[in-house]
């Protein structure tokens, strides 16, 4: 690698530690479910109780990261609007992935879980919070 190579990555790392890092979510498990057309509800597609995320919020909430096993994503959060009706407790964000995906994202305070529905509404997954915890 010559020093060309290294200055640039360096500044990469850190242009994405200042752009990320504010606000932090792990989760520990992972449910996805199919909608049903027929009976209008989410129904039980898989389970995995390993499946080990982080998601990370820049500071001004229009960006977020999740980190998983096996891939990278980023998303543009385009809009959020925070839910306290009916007594909820949750934020409702709509997204594009690094790969031009729409999706709605749902950080569930009062249920512990965070959500996100395809732009199509055909496929809904579901994360466990484990802990969040923000950037000093």
């Amino acid at each position: 690698m010559n020093m060309k190579n290294i200055m640039l990555s360096v500044i990469l790392v850190l242009l994405t530690t200042s752009a990320f890092g504010q606000f932090h979510i792990s989760t520990n498990s992972r449910v996805d479910y199919k909608w049903n057309e027929t009976n209008s509800e989410w129904e039980f597609d898989s389970k995995d109780e390993e499946s080990i995320t982080f998601l990370e919020f820049n500071k001004d909430f229009t960006l977020v990261k999740h980190t998983t096993a096996s891939t990278i994503s980023g998303y543009l959060i385009k809009s959020q609007e925070h839910d306290e009706e009916d007594g909820n407790d949750q934020y409702l964000f709509t997204l594009v992935s690094d790969i031009g995906n729409e999706y709605i994202m749902i950080y569930d305070i009062k249920n512990n879980n965070i959500r996100f529905i395809t732009d199509d509404f055909t496929r809904m997954i579901k994360f466990k919070i484990k802990s969040t915890w923000a950037d000093e």
